[in-house]
């Protein structure tokens, strides 16, 4: 089923899975960079790699889905006033990813023995996880209001 196949709730529900998602991949990024060792090893760069990969292609999965299912439609149908939240969320997709994109190319030309890039690449990873997790707490939180609305709270 895609976003626009769900009701409210159901969007609500699987953007939060999403979101729990989203927070564990991270959770295991950030371990991994607060282990950076004095010595970084090629093994460590590549866990590295393999942990923002990871990363952006739940991105990837999770923002087309939403493009795909008409990304937010039941919140702009049942709260037209919601509409420019809604169109900023969506044009930051493609900006989330580009930045993805830029990382990872930037993890890739690594290597080991050049520690102050390498120490850059793990703080533009960790910025760039804190904006990732703002962007879905705000995607969430307007599903929520509708979702909220169509349960009869006050949304």
């Amino acid at each position: 089923m895609t976003p626009k196949e769900m009701s409210p709730c159901e969007l609500a529900q699987w953007m939060r899975t999403e979101q729990e998602s989203l927070k564990e991949l991270s959770k295991v990024l950030r371990q991994h960079i607060a282990a950076i060792p004095e010595v970084i090893t090629a093994d460590w760069l590549r866990g590295l790699k393999v942990g923002f990969e990871r990363l952006k292609a739940h991105l990837e999965r999770t923002f087309e889905a939403q493009e795909e299912g008409g990304y937010l439609s039941i919140v702009t149908e049942n709260r037209p006033t919601l509409s420019p939240q809604v169109e900023e969320l969506r044009s930051e997709h493609q900006q989330i990813l580009q930045l993805a994109h830029a990382i990872l190319r930037d993890i890739e030309q690594a290597s080991p023995e050049k520690k102050v890039i390498v120490r850059d690449i793990c703080a533009r990873a960790q910025r760039f996880m804190e904006m990732v997790a703002e962007h879905d707490h705000r995607e969430v939180m307007l599903t929520m209001v509708v979702c909220s609305q169509d349960l009869g709270g006050k949304g």
